[in-house]
């Protein structure tokens, strides 16, 4: 009879035989070196493990996956070694993925392409991780796994052009060994579904194991090809992110060009030590944008790479001028964004992206697939009487569409504006020095201010008052005021007009007599200066220089009110649009400041 043979001399056989088969290609590699490198063999993540038999030396062996075949080492629950697990067959075309390295993908609609994490990679050291030792704990077993995936390319819409939103990529995630290849169809119970949303998909995974992934595109009969995207994984943070927060606002745009500015910016986001770092460093952002009727970036616009190859105006774009500044909200560093070759009448989307050299983008890099920031749509003008100006060299807070003539090129205007601003600011200066400032307090006008205080609320008001901001004429918002009403645009149309205000000089006319003499814009309409404009100016300067603001109607068609939502009914400097709420340069907490009262009018000079 054929002798029978335990479990436990059969499983130590196997083992045996299983050991010495690696031990034995381990020590015949060096055979062969010349014709097969093992460690140059495909393998996603190899690691060396030193093998050894009761004492004797150490023979490295490469982990990793070989034609399928898995190798790795495994411990028990209280993490000790306990040698070569059993080799397993990898996912049968299924690539995989290692940590912060993005693939690139391509799936035909009702595909499924799938992709693997070896539990290697999940068990890396992440970068915030200083331990050396292993951690016992068996909680710590379940690790965090960042996958995310975002589509660059979309299919067509076919001849027919459909009007149907562009169907989403759908992620498959299991962490099961039963279910090796997720997606539709597959047990519920083993794998989560994620559909991306504008193209992108960034989710934390919990896995103690290897992950299996499947990304499918909707079998949709309106859209004909196939979808590329990028997938990554990473167990440090996202490789692709997105923010949920709005950091783009629009300051001001014209017919052709827009100027837009980013929220400001914290030397702590960048690793720098103050402001003066911040305002020296490369600028951090790019941004893209898009007018709406063009569909590239439909679906995709939280997208990096369909944004970086699709939109209309893009990073390395000459249509785009950007830099930092302070000017605006708090004075504090923030980068700005001159778009040119805008067309007319039109709404645009403007996306934000973190593209810098603090954080360089690229595999091998944590969050090195880019950060998208939430869209902004803003609108074009109509008219050719508006144009935008920004960095003036005296009237340096003045961003905004200036009242023009599509006949003067922008550097000539600019110059224009600014040149006479700062003459008449020369001007106040000699009647300034006049004042006792540099004197006892006895003696000073008021204890509370001082000429330096007064002579910056001269030059806010100025500025503001001699390059007003510039709004279409056919704009019909209530809180703009008509100007140079029953005169002809520059191609000799007239607009219709209030026939009472063609010969009130409050509406015939502009503000300005430089505008009109020199620039002729025709009819437009201004957003007129905050009333707080003035009634700082009154505060912070000596009564004996006899500035006072009107009242009544004149108040009413000089300045304008704040609105307490934060939209732009007044013009003041560094207002931007679509900020929470309005800011104020003046920074008061005393109700009776706004509600101050001017008797009477010395002046008219603070009318215009």
């Amino acid at each position: 009879m054929r002798p029978k043979i335990s479990h436990l001399h059969f499983g130590a056989t196997v083992s045996a035989i299983a050991l010495y088969c690696v031990i034995s290609l381990a020590d015949s590699s060096q055979g062969f070196a010349d014709t097969t490198d093992l460690a140059s063999l495909p393998s996603e993540n190899q690691s060396n493990l030193a093998i050894s038999n009761e004492g004797s030396q150490l023979i490295d062996f490469p982990l990793g996956s070989y034609n399928g075949l898995v190798i790795e080492k495994a411990d028990d629950d209280t993490g000790e070694a306990r040698g070569l697990d059993l080799v397993r067959r990898a996912p049968n075309g299924a690539p995989a993925l290692d940590n912060n390295q993005y693939k690139d993908g391509g799936v035909k609609r009702g595909e499924t392409q799938w992709w693997y994490v070896p539990k290697e990679v999940v068990d890396g050291k992440r970068a915030n991780d200083s331990s050396d030792g292993q951690k016992n704990d068996v909680s710590k077993r379940w690790k965090p796994l960042y996958l995310s995936l975002t589509a660059c390319s979309k299919p067509d819409p076919g001849k027919t052009g459909s009007d149907q939103k562009i169907p989403q990529l759908e992620l498959y995630v299991s962490t099961s060994d039963k279910l090796q290849k997720p997606g539709p169809g597959g047990d519920s119970s083993n794998q989560a579904l994620h559909t991306a949303e504008q193209g992108y998909v960034g989710i934390n995974v919990q896995a103690e194991g290897d992950v299996y992934i499947g990304v499918t595109a909707p079998n949709s009969t309106e859209y004909s090809g196939s979808y590329t995207y990028q997938i990554a994984v990473s167990i440090d943070s996202l490789f692709h992110k997105v923010e949920h927060e709005e950091f783009l606002f629009l300051v001001d745009a014209d017919t052709h060009t827009a100027l837009l500015t980013s929220d400001n910016l914290t030397a702590s986001q960048f690793g720098v030590k103050g402001d003066k770092e911040l305002m020296n460093m490369t600028t951090p952002f790019t941004i893209f944008a898009n007018n709406v009727n063009n569909t590239a970036t439909d679906g995709l616009q939280r997208s990096y790479c369909a944004l970086k190859n699709l939109a209309q105006i893009r990073k390395g774009d000459q249509n785009i001028q950007t830099g930092m500044t302070t000017r605006g909200l708090n004075n504090r560093p923030k980068q700005q964004f001159y778009l040119k070759g805008l067309n007319k009448t039109s709404t645009y989307t403007g996306i934000l992206a973190r593209d810098d050299s603090s954080v360089k983008l690229g595999n091998g890099i944590v969050g090195g697939g880019g950060t998208v920031y939430m869209p902004r749509n803003f609108n074009t003008k109509t008219e050719d009487n508006c144009a935008v100006l920004y960095d003036l060299s005296f009237c340096s807070e003045v961003a905004y569409a200036v009242p023009s003539n599509p006949n003067m090129e922008v550097d000539k205007l600019r110059t224009l504006y600014d040149d006479h601003a700062a003459s008449l600011y020369k001007n106040f200066t000699y009647s300034l020095d006049q004042v006792q400032c540099n004197t006892s307090n006895e003696t000073r006008y008021s204890l509370a201010v001082d000429c330096n205080q007064c002579a910056t609320a001269y030059k806010q008001w100025l500025c503001a008052v001699t390059i007003p901001r510039c709004a279409d004429f056919s704009n019909p918002a209530e809180f703009l005021h008509p100007r140079n009403v029953g005169q002809s645009f520059d191609n000799n149309t007239q607009p219709s007009t209030n026939n009472t205000q063609k010969g009130h000089p409050a509406f015939s006319k502009s503000r300005n007599p430089l505008i009109d003499s020199q620039i002729n814009p025709g009819p437009y309409k201004e957003i007129l200066p905050c009333q707080d404009v003035c009634y700082n100016l009154v505060k912070k300067c000596p009564s004996v220089l006899g500035f006072q603001c009107p009242e009544g109607r004149w108040l009413d068609w000089s300045y304008g009110k704040r609105d307490g939502d934060g939209n732009i009914t007044c013009s003041y400097l560094g207002a931007a649009y679509f900020l929470s709420h309005g800011e104020s340069l003046y920074q008061t907490s005393s109700p009776l400041y706004y509600a101050w009262t001017i008797l009477s009018i010395s002046t008219l000079w603070l009318i215009l």
